[in-house]
């Protein structure tokens, strides 16, 4: 380089012929009239932005080169493997079982239960019809058949470690029995799928990895097995596969490429991170057991030593070999032979790098499960009030966005079906083909209740928000709790208490 800091390009090494734009070329020759040296390491500069070095061939990653596939085709290829590793992670590293037992705690708690939203003419809620319609969607729920509430949490479980799952809607007569409404539901794994079914039918369907679907590329029907092919027993008849209607299927996954029709395992980017850290544990776990096992050694220079003394067992004043105990007594003296010394056994474990070495590991886990450092791994050490509450806000927006996403697909899609079988059983009376739905979320304490409470009550005062949206927010319906409080009034009124005080 020049001292002034440009570039300078020897012309006897440089090829006077570089690869730039025409543009580049334009300006390179309007500033070669007067230049020629400062037209050349123009030239050379922009030859040398017109490249992205995260492509460059050369260097330690000229082996880095991934297959550019659809995400299909990539999925193909690796599905299998992924999906047991994510299964296997689940089961047996502590923290992955944890991490996805704390989602599902924040993101279903107790259950995300539908309100319905009819309304009269005159735009009000029409509490009469809303209150029919969820007290029998709530005895649907809570059926021991159905299990809705339960199912939530293998959404989010299903999402998370297999990265899709598909649910099955069907006629039961057992619930019509019950007089509830005959939506009966099953959640089928992917492994149900048919993968390996491709073929373009007559109609022109195309079949593409156990999904059909029509000439506008939407999926009409999906192939499933009659049994979870991880059932089948060596020898047993074929495990045939089905076809279903799309109408009678549901199948929920995060598309995170336009060229994706299957779900893949939300805990993929940290498989390798965590399964490299449990055998690092599990390696760590033997040497403590080894550092707690004391034990010692005699040396001696004298080869002798080596042998069991002649009069060992006899009555004699010099001590031997033989007298030496196998274990340590408490309190307990001996004499050692002439010439012999005690060692104790050092293992040094942990070592200085197990603490850096858990906490990396476990914070670019962490940052892969989209939890907080401290909550991931359970340690609060070192964490400030200000750092954990920003930790907590960011991890609750999270969890807000996978209550959307159930709320939107899965949820959505039972309400919906929920409503066609009561219209097509007749018991719930003349129900409209659309009832309009709002979830309510579970939601969580204020971090500050005091300072959080003076913010609350300063949005009401700026009409930033509302008292039932509050409410939304820490998973209380304001309708329910307008309706307590008016029952409480009147109880302390008819007891002739003053309900302001204490």
């Amino acid at each position: 380089m020049s001292s002034s800091g440009d570039i300078v390009v020897d012309p006897r090494q440089s090829n006077p012929r570089l690869k730039t734009d025409p543009w580049s070329r334009y300006v390179a020759k309007a500033i070669g009239l007067f230049a020629p040296r400062a037209a050349l390491n123009f030239l050379h500069s922009r030859a040398v932005l017109s490249h992205y070095t995260g492509a460059s061939p050369k260097g330690p990653d000229q082996g880095w080169n991934p297959p550019n596939k659809s995400a299909d085709a990539v999925l193909a290829r690796d599905r299998t493997r992924l999906l047991a590793r994510a299964r296997d992670l689940e089961r047996n590293s502590s923290h992955v079982s944890g991490a996805i037992n704390k989602i599902c705690n924040n993101v279903v708690y107790t259950g995300i239960f539908p309100q319905a939203r009819l309304k009269t003419s005159d735009g009000k809620l029409h509490k009469a019809h809303n209150d029919r319609i969820e007290e029998g969607f709530q005895l649907w729920a809570e059926d021991d058949l159905v299990n809705f509430y339960d199912l939530q949490e293998l959404f989010v479980r299903h999402s998370w470690i297999e990265g899709e799952f598909f649910l099955h809607r069907f006629w039961d007569e057992d619930l019509r029995e019950k007089g509830l409404v005959p939506l009966g539901l099953e959640i089928l794994e992917t492994d149900f799928l048919d993968s390996s079914k491709n073929e373009t039918g007559s109609s022109g369907n195309k079949v593409k990895n156990g999904i059909e679907y029509n000439l506008q590329g939407r999926p009409v029907a999906y192939w499933m097995f009659k049994e979870h092919p991880g059932d089948c027993l060596w020898g047993s008849t074929f495990n045939e596969s089905v076809r279903i209607p799309a109408t009678e299927i549901k199948h929920v996954f995060h598309r995170r490429r336009a060229s994706q029709g299957r779900g893949v395992s939300w805990l993929a980017s940290i498989i390798m991170e965590m399964r490299d850290f449990s055998e690092y544990q599990s390696s760590e776990r033997i040497a403590a057991r080894l550092a707690a096992a004391f034990g010692i050694f005699i040396e001696s220079p004298y080869a002798e030593h080596q042998m069991t003394h002649p009069l060992a067992g006899t009555d004699q004043d010099t001590p031997s070999i033989a007298d030496i105990p196998k274990y340590m007594e408490p309190g307990r003296i001996d004499v050692l032979p002439i010439g012999m010394k005690i060692s104790a056994a050092q293992y040094n474990r942990p070592g200085q790098t197990y603490e850096p070495f858990t906490k990396t590991s476990l914070k670019s886990a962490s940052t892969g499960s989209g939890l907080s450092y401290e909550n991931f791994s359970n340690d609060y050490e070192g964490s400030t009030y200000s750092s954990a509450r920003q930790a907590i806000l960011e991890e609750r927006r999270g969890y807000r966005k996978m209550q959307f996403f159930l709320n939107r697909h899965p949820n959505n899609w039972v309400w919906k079906s929920w409503i066609d079988y009561a219209r097509l059983a007749q018991m719930l009376g003349s129900l409209p083909q659309r009832v309009p739905v709002q979830w309510q979320n579970p939601g969580w304490p204020w971090i500050d209740p005091q300072k959080d409470a003076r913010g609350a009550q300063l949005e009401l005062g700026m009409k930033i928000t509302n008292r039932r949206r509050l409410a939304a927010e820490r998973g209380l319906d304001w309708d329910e709790e307008i309706e307590e409080l008016a029952e409480e009034e009147a109880i302390l009124k008819e007891k002739k208490l003053n309900a302001t005080e204490e």
